[in-house]
């Protein structure tokens, strides 16, 4: 894997399934990012969005348990903190409003990620 600089970004995380959420953690500090959580359910994922400094960015699953992440998206939307979905959702079942969050399939790769929440110019 290439390796995107993270150095000291923090990002959200908000997975539900074990091996998924080590596995994105994993690759944001091998970057040098900073994990906010994980968190596995979106009242986790909402606590840590309201007691913490604010994210630098976020990768959330579109379902966590049986709820949708979406209400959580837009607060970080409103906070103005890039996000991306990771997720095996198709565009298609994604509500218009999101059209313009990017989406990646499971597993991910940091270099993707990474270039979809801090593009360089």
């Amino acid at each position: 894997m290439n390796k995107p600089d993270l150095a000291g970004r923090r990002i959200l995380v908000v997975e539900d399934e074990i091996l998924l959420s080590l596995d994105i953690c994993a690759q944001i500090e091998y970057c040098g990012g900073v994990v906010v959580g994980p968190a596995a359910t979106l009242a986790d994922g909402h606590a840590l969005l309201q007691t913490g400094p604010k994210p630098d960015g976020g990768i959330l699953n579109i379902r966590i348990g049986r709820q949708l992440v979406y209400p959580l998206a837009d607060d970080l939307i409103a906070a103005d903190v890039p996000i991306i979905f990771a997720s095996s959702e198709s565009k298609a079942s994604i509500p218009d409003e999101y059209e313009d969050i990017p989406l990646v399939a499971k597993p991910i790769d940091m270099v993707v990620i990474a270039g979809y929440l801090f593009p360089t110019p």
